[in-house]
């Protein structure tokens, strides 16, 4: 799976949520604030807001009247029932009144349009950076601070935190060509202004109870003249039932930058590597994963790791399951390829075993596009 596509799934609940919401700007009490909200076919209406000085979301439920006022409360538990926010249509922005439960009076309320919604489907809003409009307009205020160099595999790598968030990932210093290190570095800056927003939807998930968290680490595993393969861990609690954890990964190429795809390392499929997905991404073969790679990792690692396959090595995790195996999310390192696995929630322990790795000897035999130029 790759990073954005995991951090997205985290707090798809929202986001989605919010997918055809137009994006407002504006005031309440002069402080600016940013706000969406989509009104559902019952009336009832779900949105978010935030104040640019704060940036941390506000959750806003509630309903739209005949007149097409909205009276909404903010961070309402599920069985609350209160009005702190009414807004009225008036030309082409909305004005209204604000008054929280404990407000001594009412603040004036007054927006206007920052974003239209655009109605072809969920994401259909992000930017060319990966990010809505909201979330753009959220990080717009953020800066990121130096936190420290290290070198790994010869490269010098410089560290940047968003204080807020906490969430800190690296940019290349060296080892590269200047262009080719200051796309590499563009990309890596969305990749991490997309999880510091995917934190900050976390924490609106959690309606103001204080309990959200949201932790990432990212580390590098592999950076050579070709590739750049990391893995990006996050924990994270958003308000549900309990904690949860995504591992997730991000291979680039180094001379153009796209994020790859597992054949462009390990190809068992007929034909050429390179024709195996269609204009759009998709595989060609749609059944390729689930009748050839998947069996064909169950062997191989059977092969290789039989112990730990029969959890002779004393776990429970049943990775003679070809559905256990995720060959989305996989990572590259000196010795090979590493392979994911994903299990059901009960069995969420059983995630990524550190042995699943494929020696660079046998990746060999059956090269994708890019295994030439690999170790």
């Amino acid at each position: 799976m790759t990073a954005w596509k995991a951090v997205g799934a985290l707090v798809g609940g929202m986001m989605a949520l919010q997918a055809h919401a137009d994006v407002w700007q504006g005031e309440v009490g002069g402080a600016p604030v940013v706000m969406e909200w989509s009104v559902n076919d019952d009336g009832t209406v779900d949105g978010r807001y935030f104040y640019r000085k704060y940036h941390s979301d506000i959750a806003l439920t509630g309903k739209r009247d005949k007149q097409g006022a909205l009276r909404l409360g903010e961070n309402l538990g599920y069985d609350e029932s209160r009005v702190d926010l009414v807004l009225r249509p008036e030309g082409a922005g909305w004005v209204g009144e604000w008054r929280g439960p404990k407000a001594k009076r009412g603040l004036p309320v007054k927006l206007s349009l920052l974003a239209k919604s655009k109605e072809s489907g969920y994401g259909a809003e992000e930017g060319a950076d990966g990010l809505s409009a909201y979330n753009h307009a959220r990080v717009a205020g953020l800066r990121l601070k130096p936190a420290g160099v290290k070198v790994f595999q010869g490269y010098r790598l410089a560290w940047w935190v968003e204080p807020e968030s906490r969430v800190r990932w690296f940019r290349l210093a060296s080892g590269y060509p200047g262009a080719t290190m200051a796309r590499l570095n563009q990309a890596l800056e969305q990749w991490q202004w997309r999880a510091v927003a995917a934190s900050f939807d976390c924490e609106a998930n959690d309606r103001g109870r204080g309990m959200a968290e949201y932790t990432q680490e990212v580390i590098p595993h592999l950076l050579t003249p070709s590739v750049l393969s990391m893995s990006v861990e996050t924990s994270y609690f958003c308000g549900g039932a309990h904690p949860d954890f995504s591992n997730s990964t991000l291979n680039l190429e180094v001379a153009s930058g796209r994020d790859m795809q597992l054949e462009d390392v390990l190809w068992l499929g007929r034909g050429k590597p390179q024709d195996a997905r269609d204009a759009k991404g998709k595989l060609r073969d749609a059944s390729y994963e689930s009748k050839v790679l998947r069996p064909w990792l169950v062997r191989t690692f059977g092969e290789l790791y039989p112990n730990e396959m029969e959890g002779e090595d004393g776990s429970d995790c049943d990775y003679r399951d070809v559905e256990n195996w995720n060959p989305a999310s996989w990572y590259l390192t000196p010795e090979g390829v590493q392979i994911g696995a994903y299990f059901p929630r009960v069995e969420r322990a059983c995630d990524d075993p550190g042995w699943s790795l494929l020696p660079w000897s046998l990746v060999r035999k059956h090269p994708g596009t890019l295994t030439s130029r690999l170790p």
